[in-house]
């Protein structure tokens, strides 16, 4: 059984102001199972921090999906880690909010 399984995700951002939308990342898949090891590399604008973004759940797919363990990721979770290249809050959260993320997963009040 896969750990993680990433069957014909899409992600495509929209248009603002009438400018037409952004495909970030074309359909891709992936089983990664037990004990594998991998890199995801690429130029830049490729999509690579797009489908980490998605495997977090910190995005949603536009098509596809994303399994782990076989439960569809719909959103972040204590299972998964996130170490970011510069700091960074969720920007569907506000302060409170993203200071009592990290204990609420840890089940704390």
């Amino acid at each position: 059984m896969s750990r993680l399984s990433i069957r014909h995700v899409t992600k495509v951002f929209p248009g603002t102001r009438g400018a037409a939308a952004t495909t970030a990342l074309q359909p891709t898949s992936l089983e990664v199972v037990d004990n594998d090891f991998i890199t995801v590399l690429g130029p830049s604008g490729c999509g690579k921090s797009t489908l980490l973004r998605l495997v977090a759940g910190l995005e949603t797919p536009t098509g596809g999906e994303i399994l782990l363990d076989g439960k569809r990721v719909e959103g972040p979770g204590a299972d998964r880690g996130v170490v970011f290249q510069s700091y960074t809050l969720f920007p569907w959260l506000n302060v409170r909010q993203n200071i009592c993320f990290g204990l609420r997963e840890r089940g704390m009040p």
